[in-house]
């Protein structure tokens, strides 16, 4: 399979971060090419600051409004995506094991779009940044919109952090949130900035999924709702080995929705750890199904 054939066949049966990945290396590769042939023929051009970055000026925007969105999808430099894209995938991947497929390009979409936002506030709001025009670019905003999502919705799952140390998953994003916060004066203040506003944005979408934020979002695609979907087969981000005592005298018992919901909830708040044995022979009872 040559390079053109797995980039479609993974855009075509890849899980929804695989996508916005391509999209992002695409993007990056067709905008590089863009610019060795201006710097060849020596040709001066402020195409990618001008029609694609999001520009602090809000006159700007008036006259480029698509910028909120393609902003999200252009990087400055090799490492710059490749930093990014690294930390998409394994986020991504903790992500899906908690929302729904449609989910993925909500999240990162509006959590980019939130980010780009407070960026655009803050430059109007606040006198260190008057007079002064910057650009945002990157996905970074919409991947702190799609870590806080899972921080907020399974805040003690454990991960392990450089394969070691063993932190819980709503410490590793307040951390990334600390971090942002103390680097505005250091320099990137608008990118700090917008990876803040993605945070706000992950975590309110993480509360209204989790039914206690109650505003009404619009529903993407026609994918059955969380509620009806969730942990179908994402049991084994738990361990599902543990699961499989379950006794054989219950083989026929069908789990209920509200014991589910009752048992992901649980999860949710103190971690797979803390369930019964019984607990668990209904969640896995629920994958199965």
């Amino acid at each position: 399979m040559n390079l053109i054939e797995e980039v479609k066949f993974q855009f075509k049966y890849g899980s929804p971060f695989i996508k916005i990945i391509v999209v992002n290396v695409i993007a990056f590769v067709t905008i590089g090419l863009y610019e060795l042939v201006l710097f060849l023929f020596k040709i001066k051009s402020d195409f990618t600051s001008v029609y694609l970055a999001l520009n602090s000026s809000p006159q700007h925007l008036l006259h480029a409004p698509w910028t909120l969105i393609t902003y999200q999808f252009i990087h400055g430099g090799p490492f710059h995506l490749l930093f990014n894209m690294l930390m998409l995938y394994f986020t991504g991947n903790i992500f899906m094991d908690f929302f729904k497929k449609t989910d993925a390009w909500y999240v990162y979409i509006f959590g980019g779009l939130i980010g780009g936002v407070l960026f655009l506030i803050s430059n109007l709001l606040f006198p260190v940044f008057s007079g002064i025009e910057s650009t945002l670019v990157g996905a970074s905003g919409c991947i702190m919109a799609v870590l806080f999502a899972s921080a907020t919705y399974a805040p003690n799952l454990r991960m392990a952090l450089f394969g070691v140390i063993q932190i819980k998953l709503m410490w590793l994003a307040a951390l990334f949130l600390v971090l942002d916060l103390i680097s505005i004066s250091n320099g990137n203040a608008g990118g700090h900035i917008a990876h803040i506003g993605g945070a706000l944005f992950g975590f309110l979408f993480a509360r209204y999924r989790q039914g206690r934020l109650k505003i009404n979002l619009p529903e993407l695609g026609n994918n059955k709702t969380p509620d009806e979907t969730r942990f179908k087969v994402k049991v084994k981000a738990y361990h599902q080995q543990e699961i499989r005592s379950a006794n054989k005298k219950s083989a026929n018992y069908k789990p209920s929705q509200e014991d589910i919901d009752t048992i992901l909830d649980k999860i949710s708040k103190n971690g797979y750890d803390k369930l019964s044995k019984q607990e668990k022979e209904i969640l896995f009872k629920a994958s199965e199904e």
